[in-house]
């Protein structure tokens, strides 16, 4: 009856929602496939193999699966890989991620039928859940499949620990069927053990993000950009959020004064606010160019990212990283993406989403924290004016990298065992 009464929810839960979706520009025809609209020869090539399925819900978790993909396909070459996820974008990175003979696909709806019918069509033999993406039907019913289910770099951040602590008696039974937890951090394992998760199956391995790889394709728009900006300086915004771009355009034209070979590139956290972007940038007297438009000879100085999984290797061609989400209360974004390629980062102080690393990158003096836009436009001056400055910072925080790399093989470790 307790799961009867959650689908019902989880039905009229999705019903209400739509209408925000179709406002924000999000319906897209892959969420019929969430609701389990779709042709079952769709998972026809593993068919009657033995199916590893990882669920990466996003972006972030996408990026963090490669590692991990890597080590399953060397160790166990006759497994056949599914990937999941949830957002448009996420499904863009899972698809240029997955090798021949795997699937990238959309999640299904946490409603028992729905699930029922993916379970039915996959037939995982492992289930591999990343972050901590707690789906009481999901994990319901692929223990009921006799599915062995693992959570892989999960972390619990504090507004998930209240919300969680609220539902406490449904979890409760949900993570007791969990066969295996690897967390990023005590806190998180401490969390997931005082919610529920027996103590013997959970285990710190750290935090898989560390180990992402810089062996990311260049695309002609990539080359173009490359050549466009040789012998400027590249400011990137990754991510950034509604208000924000107003704020770094206005910092760009001021910082333009006393350094005219630089260029600004703002890659939107979402697509849909491009054309909005675009003129926020016309208002300012600058001219825009979008990335998948780019030409071999541009006068242009703002570039807008207007395609989906680029952004991690522009940050290769950039002078400064700076992370957006981060000068407006969204939570931040991903640090490590420009520390791969060894990259000065700067951030502003709402990081919540990322606290654990950005705490790391604080410790270790591998990023710079701003609280307002005079900080940040202070900090832009400092280190545009001193390339020693820029590669020193950028050296730290390539550096971290190194020293904090190695959980995607714990956690394929602690796999095994549970097999």
């Amino acid at each position: 009856m307790m799961y009867f009464i959650y689908d019902i929810l989880i039905f009229i839960a999705a019903l209400l929602y739509l209408p925000v979706y179709v406002l924000r520009g999000r319906v897209h025809a892959a969420l019929w496939m969430r609701l389990g609209f779709f042709d079952k020869d769709y998972f026809k090539s593993v068919r009657g193999k033995d199916v590893v399925w990882i669920h990466a819900v996003s972006v972030g978790e996408a990026r963090s699966a490669e590692s991990l993909l890597r080590l399953i396909r060397l160790n166990w070459p006759t497994k056949r890989i599914v990937v999941s996820t949830v957002t448009p974008t996420g499904f863009a990175i899972v698809k240029s991620i997955v090798k021949e003979g795997e699937i990238a696909f959309y999640a299904p709806l946490d409603i028992s039928w729905v699930v029922k019918k993916f379970l039915t069509c996959i037939k995982p033999a492992l289930l591999i859940i990343l972050e901590t993406e707690l789906w009481p039907n999901l994990i319901r019913l692929a223990k009921k499949q006799k599915v062995r289910v693992a959570i892989a770099n999960g972390r619990i951040s504090d507004r998930s620990y209240r919300r969680y602590k609220k539902v406490k008696y449904l979890l409760y039974r949900s993570l007791r069927r969990v066969d295996l937890f690897c967390m990023q951090n005590k806190e998180s394992a401490e969390r997931i053990s005082l919610l529920g998760a027996p103590v013997e199956r959970v285990h710190i391995t750290g935090n898989i993000k560390f180990d992402i790889s810089s062996d990311l394709k260049r695309t002609l728009p990539f080359m173009r950009l490359k050549g466009l900006t040789e012998g400027c300086l590249l400011l990137i915004a990754g991510s950034t959020h509604e208000n924000e771009e107003e704020i770094l355009i206005g910092l760009y034209k001021s910082l333009r004064k006393d350094f005219a070979s630089l260029r600004l590139l703002i890659a939107p956290r979402h697509l849909e606010r491009i054309d909005h972007i675009q003129r926020i940038i016309r208002f300012h007297g600058l001219e825009a160019l979008r990335f998948s438009r780019l030409q071999e000879f541009s006068s242009a100085q703002v570039v807008l990212v207007d395609t989906i999984g680029d952004l991690s290797v522009l940050y290769e061609l950039s002078s400064i990283a700076f992370i957006g989400g981060s000068l407006v209360k969204k939570g931040g974004h991903n640090l490590i993406e420009p520390a791969v390629f060894g990259k000065p980062i700067l951030f502003g102080k709402f990081m919540n989403n990322f606290k654990e690393i950005r705490n790391i990158f604080l410790k270790e003096k591998a990023g710079l924290e701003v609280d307002c836009a005079q900080a940040l436009e202070y900090d832009l001056r400092r280190l545009l004016a001193s390339p020693s400055e820029r590669k020193e910072l950028g050296d730290r925080a390539k550096g971290l990298l190194d020293k904090n790399r190695g959980a995607a093989e714990q956690i394929f470790k602690e796999i095994k065992r549970l097999l």
